[in-house]
């Protein structure tokens, strides 16, 4: 693999303000405007054509801010910016130049696995800028050349939600295309066109004074104003035409008369004053986005390569610098773009091998991304399919740089990336964890199709058919699990790992972590457990660390459906500590375990640690990747929501969830939470509601105790059970008899309960006071030892007329007695839905403080629970939170109360 380490780095050019000009002319108008100076706007959009001289106001607005003590941080943007994970990466260290903390915690993270998305990492650098008590002023240049849609949602929220102390000042040549209409509103945007950015004849002649050491008569300077409409990059280019003429008064007369492009007819004059071998390296280097002498070098056989910058320079020939030391630069876009367009016309093939020579060198450097730009453009299509083949993984894996691949794939032809089939492997694999399934399909057909060419193929190469049936036959597996297909994705696991004996190990454990999936999907409990020790063994060998978190993931998902809460949550806390070792703390990997953890804090009744780990997962489940946590996080929450009296935001989290689910196409989250949503109803006495569900659904009847159980049958067990326990408690016992003998048969200890405590409620229905209460005697004794609690709390007033009732003579000296003895404590002195979380009136957590903050600022619901990433429900979820701990009701009261703390 291609050694590219120094691409890692982050360019430092990019951090720092690149002018047009040595000596940029004093605008007072607009260098000390206090507009900007003092901040009285949040966000500054300064849009014009090239040439303006955006560039120049915003470095000489970066230099008084700095000469004031104002923290500032300067991004130029550049279409590479398009890759979210390369934006926030120089985002961050541009950031970090203003304040060092910020975005310490993910910068390492954004070096790993961008599979995640961009909203964990802006949580936490808001959560970083929220820190900074002092003004921050980022300074973000060229953003027209960004449309990514997921870079642009980035600086949108930036924008719109980030702490009110950090201010933009945003250059582009167009609209900016952001959501600034609310700031409009509110008189928080101040706009800066190119009528603003004109030389008036003052600006014009004070110029013209300080470039040619003489005063042009002032005719002569109406002349050039008219003709450029005072746009600066004319006059720069007329300046030095006139620098170089002896007869200026000829050129000005003849500039004015002409009805040729004023660029052009410039910078014909400007190459027109050059002698062939100046021209030629002005053309070559014009070639490349940046350039230092060692690649100019290259590309032009000057060994005085670093002279001649340096002549460039000192003549003022729109050389810009990228960094303090002027080690890199580029030409302003403006007259590189001529200078590019004319070298191509006038010498089409020298400007074919000139990107070729650069590529060269830049590869040969470390320099992978721009040296494949440079031979795309150049179309020598081998060596730069090659380049990103030898790269591929490093980019995609270790450094997320997905939209990156995505540009290459769509500028490559087909039939040279089908040479390098490793392209099209790695590009799914990190498709595969996006809900981008028309795009991985795609990808995955055209392997599929490539395999079939190659096999028809009279001299074919076996090795590579092998290479490349097991790569597809391993993403057609690992994608069948992460859509919740866990039955299809464990066989064509097992038999993949039956076919390739001999991969690589990390090749295995990504399988073994799908068969273990799968195996869970069909209760074979044991297995799956023994398969995730083996698939432990092959990742921690091969180092596959990534992999090994989503095993310690799958053995708890496995452990929690077997009942070993105890088991679930230590596996959830070896994968932690394996995530923030390892990992650097990947956002994705650890908001699945804490989810995990939230839900077996709250069987075991321990509502403050629940709502802790909630709070240290990921803002939002939208992002997650698989199914079972989705499924324990909108389950927590909503019963927490229960637990406040909220029925109606318990019902709404329920059916977001829902949504959720139809959307993914994963059908057993939106039917376990669906059957969630008619098991709360029944219990709320809403029976007819209840039933609406379960119909729309289609688990109405109790199933039939023949047949294979099915994703239906056993929500039709649960849900109808509830429903129809008063209805038809008979029928509900039969249906029960069977399904606990067979769940106490497979050990799955929490099912077991949770039916034994139906079928007591469906005996205390029909009169039958001994069954029910040996029912619930032997619920508790399964129960206790494993520290369950909630499922019984949960059902309320109807299961406590049985605990009521229990002998507690009968449980002594078991480890049944100290739970019922606290069940009917808790029954007789609380309420049908238990105690309100403990501590819900102690300190406010970060996220509750953020969210107050904004409740301040006047933001909608609706903006508010954008800017921090969740849904509305979500939102309304953490209010109950902050509202709960400040002893309020709503809004107006949260602020009044935040206030007298001294939170605001």
């Amino acid at each position: 693999m291609t050694d590219i380490r120094n691409e890692r780095a982050i360019i430092q050019g990019k951090l720092f303000p690149a002018t047009g000009t040595r000596k940029p002319l004093p605008r007072p108008r607009l260098d000390s405007s206090s507009d900007v100076l003092d901040g009285i706007f949040p966000v500054v959009v300064v849009s014009a054509p090239a040439g303006y001289g955006k560039s120049t106001v915003m470095a000489q607005w970066h230099a008084r801010l700095r000469e004031r003590g104002v923290a500032c941080a300067w991004l130029s943007l550049d279409e590479d910016d398009n890759d979210a994970a390369r934006f926030l990466r120089h985002l961050i260290a541009a950031l970090q130049i203003a304040s060092a903390h910020i975005g310490k915690d993910v910068a390492e993270d954004l070096n790993a696995d961008f599979a995640s998305g961009s909203r964990s990492m802006l949580e936490a650098i808001a959560g970083d800028l929220a820190q900074v008590q002092h003004r921050i002023v980022l300074f973000l240049d060229d953003l027209q050349l960004v449309e990514a849609p997921e870079v642009r949602e980035i600086l949108n929220w930036l924008i719109n939600y980030a702490p009110r102390h950090l201010q933009y000042v945003i250059g582009t040549r167009r609209d900016p295309g952001l959501r600034l209409s609310g700031l409009r509103v509110r008189y928080q945007l101040l706009d800066l066109g190119a009528e603003q950015l004109q030389f008036d004849a003052a600006e014009a002649a004070q110029f013209y004074r300080n470039r040619l050491g003489r005063d042009l008569p002032a005719p002569d300077v109406q002349a050039l104003l008219t003709k450029t409409e005072g746009w600066p990059a004319a006059l720069e280019l007329a300046a030095l035409v006139l620098a170089g003429s002896s007869e200026p008064n000829v050129f000005i007369r003849h500039f004015a008369g002409t009805d040729t492009s004023v660029v052009d007819y410039l910078c014909d004059m400007v190459l027109s004053q050059m002698d062939e071998r100046t021209r030629d390296i002005v053309f070559r280097i014009s070639m490349f986005d940046r350039v230092c002498a060692p690649l100019a070098r290259a590309v032009t056989d000057a060994h005085d390569a670093e002279e001649a910058l340096l002549s460039l320079r000192t003549r003022n020939l729109f050389l810009i610098p990228l960094d303090r030391s002027w080690e890199w630069v580029r030409f302003h876009h403006l007259v590189g773009e001529f200078f590019r367009a004319t070298y191509r016309r006038t010498a089409p093939e020298q400007a074919r091998q000139c990107l070729v020579r650069g590529a060269q060198w830049l590869h040969a450097n470390g320099h992978v991304e721009e040296a494949v730009n440079c031979m795309t453009r150049a179309e020598e299509w081998e060596r730069a399919t090659h380049w990103v083949a030898d790269s591929v993984e490093e980019l995609v894996f270790r450094r997320g740089y997905h939209q990156t691949i995505l540009r290459w794939m769509h500028a490559l032809p087909e039939e040279y990336v089908d040479r390098y089939p490793v392209i099209r492997i790695q590009y799914a694999f990190a498709l595969s964890f996006y809900p981008l399934d028309q795009e991985y399909a795609a990808q995955i057909y055209r392997l599929q199709r490539l395999l079939q060419n190659l096999e028809a193929q009279a001299h074919h190469d076996p090795r590579t058919i092998d290479e490349l049936r097991c790569a597809v036959e391993m993403q057609v597996a690992m994608s069948a699990g992460l859509r919740d297909e866990g039955t299809r994705g464990g066989e064509l696991a097992a038999a993949w790992l039956a076919r390739w004996p001999e991969a690589s190990l990390r090749r295995k454990g990504v399988m073994g972590n799908v068969l273990s999936f799968g195996h869970k999907t069909r209760g074979r409990i044991d297995e799956g457990l023994e398969m995730i020790a083996e698939t432990r063994q092959w990742l921690e060998q091969s180092e596959g660390y990534y992999a090994l978190s989503w095993t310690a993931y799958l053995e708890a998902v496995l452990q929690l459906k077997r009942g070993n809460y105890f088991d679930s949550r230590l596996a959830c806390t070896r994968g932690i500590e394996l995530v923030e070792r390892k990992l650097h703390g990947h956002p994705g990997q650890i908001s699945l375990l804490h989810t995990l953890l939230a839900g077996i804090c709250y069987e075991f009744d321990e509502i403050d640690q629940a709502l802790a780990h909630l709070e240290l997962a990921s803002s939002s489940v939208h992002e997650y990747a698989h199914a079972d946590a989705v499924i324990v996080a909108y389950l927590t929450q909503s019963r927490i929501q229960h637990l406040r009296h909220d029925e109606s935001g318990a019902l709404a989290m329920l059916r977001e969830g829902q949504e959720l689910g139809e959307q993914r196409g994963w059908r057993r989250v939106t039917l376990s939470l669906a059957a969630e949503e008619c098991r709360s109803l029944a219990r709320a006495g809403h029976r007819e509601e209840a039933m609406l569900v379960a119909t729309r659904f289609g688990f109405q009847d109790l199933p039939s105790s023949k047949g294979a159980p099915s994703l239906i049958s056993d929500k039709s067990l649960r849900a109808a059970s509830r429903y129809l326990l008063r209805q038809s408690p008979r029928a509900v016992i039969e249906v029960l008899d069977t399904a606990i003998e067979n769940s106490q048969q497979r050990e799955l200890a929490h099912r077991s309960v949770e039916l034994l405590v139906l079928r007591a409620l469906a005996k205390k229905e029909e009169e039958d006071w001994a069954g029910a209460s040996a029912d619930v005697r032997r619920a508790l004794t399964i129960a206790a030892p494993r520290k369950y609690v909630r499922v019984f709390l949960d059902e309320g007033r109807e299961l406590g007329a049985l605990i009521d009732r229990l002998d507690l003579e009968q449980l002594r000296g078991s480890e049944a007695a100290p739970l019922a003895r606290r069940l009917q404590r808790a029954m007789r002195t609380s309420d049908v839905q238990g105690d309100e979380p403990n501590g819900m009136g102690e300190d406010l957590t970060k996220r509750e403080l953020s969210i107050l903050k904004r409740l301040d600022t006047g933001l909608s619901n609706k903006e508010i629970a954008e800017a921090i990433f969740v849904s509305e429900g979500t939102l309304k979820w953490h209010l109950h939170n902050v509202y709960g701990k400040l002893n309020v009701k709503n809004r107006s009261g949260a602020m009044i109360r935040a206030r007298a703390l001294g939170l605001l």
